[in-house]
């Protein structure tokens, strides 16, 4: 547990990374189910195996099965996802959405996070839950995302990623790539691979980055790979990681 709890993430993630189960993230506690390990890249997903908030709580059976997924999303970095270490004491563990959308980031509404993150959501996605893993949310299709953070990031994402992939355990498995990409300034990495599940191949890009040395995230992004060349699914990941704040 201890083990699959401290791979589970990088994020530096994100998604990264989540995950997919059609689940499309695993992390951390929930990894146990799936036997799959976060994967990661430079900041765990979450952190600490603790849940974040009421919605975590409401996990049953189907939701796990769903985590199994996020254990590859997991932003990781050493960290769990969705561990307490990211999270504001004074925060009550209540998450909100508004409709803050900014111009031109495609997004419907804002989604803040109780560990202090923003993520703008495309129509038709919504927030699901919280567990070890981190944040996650559907859309429509079976797109999934799941955001996971850390307070200590690595500061190589691609050797993180990498390191962490020894883990992966999904059918059918393949790395498209792992390398260091340019976003906003960030030291970050991609994470992409497919993988079937349930007779379905999926596509997932794992998005790990470091905003600072205390804190890192993962962003996990999963669609269908017949989809994955679609306007819907490229506008989605627009979205996100235009749209995306980190905690201040």
């Amino acid at each position: 547990m201890i083990i699959s709890v401290a791979l589970v993430l990088a994020v530096l993630g994100t998604v990264l990374a989540f995950a997919l189960n059609g689940g499309d993230e695993s992390g951390g506690q929930d990894s146990k189910n799936s036997g799959d390990k976060a994967a990661s890249s430079g900041a765990t997903a979450g952190g600490g195996g603790k849940e974040e908030d009421k919605g975590a709580g409401q996990d049953d059976g189907a939701e796990k099965d769903r985590d199994k997924d996020e254990a590859d999303a997991s932003a990781g970095s050493g960290a769990s996802p969705g561990s307490g270490d990211g999270k504001d004491p004074s925060e009550s563990g209540d998450d909100s959405g508004d409709s803050g959308k900014e111009p031109g980031d495609g997004a419907e509404s804002t989604y803040k996070h109780s560990q202090g993150f923003s993520v703008g959501l495309p129509k038709g996605w919504k927030y699901q839950s919280t567990a070890a893993a981190g944040a996650r949310f559907t859309g429509p299709d079976g797109q999934k995302l799941l955001i996971g953070w850390t307070p200590t990031p690595k500061s190589d994402p691609v050797g993180d990623w990498k390191s962490q992939e020894s883990y992966m355990v999904r059918s059918q498995y393949k790395r498209i790539r792992i390398e260091k990409v340019d976003f906003r300034g960030w030291n970050t990495a991609d994470w992409e691979f497919t993988y079937v599940d349930g007779g379905t191949k999926y596509r997932s890009i794992d998005r790990g980055f470091v905003v600072n040395g205390n804190l890192g995230y993962g962003m996990m992004y999963t669609a269908k790979a017949a989809k994955w060349d679609s306007d819907e699914r490229k506008d989605a990941w627009r979205t996100f990681t235009k749209s995306f704040k980190p905690k201040k």
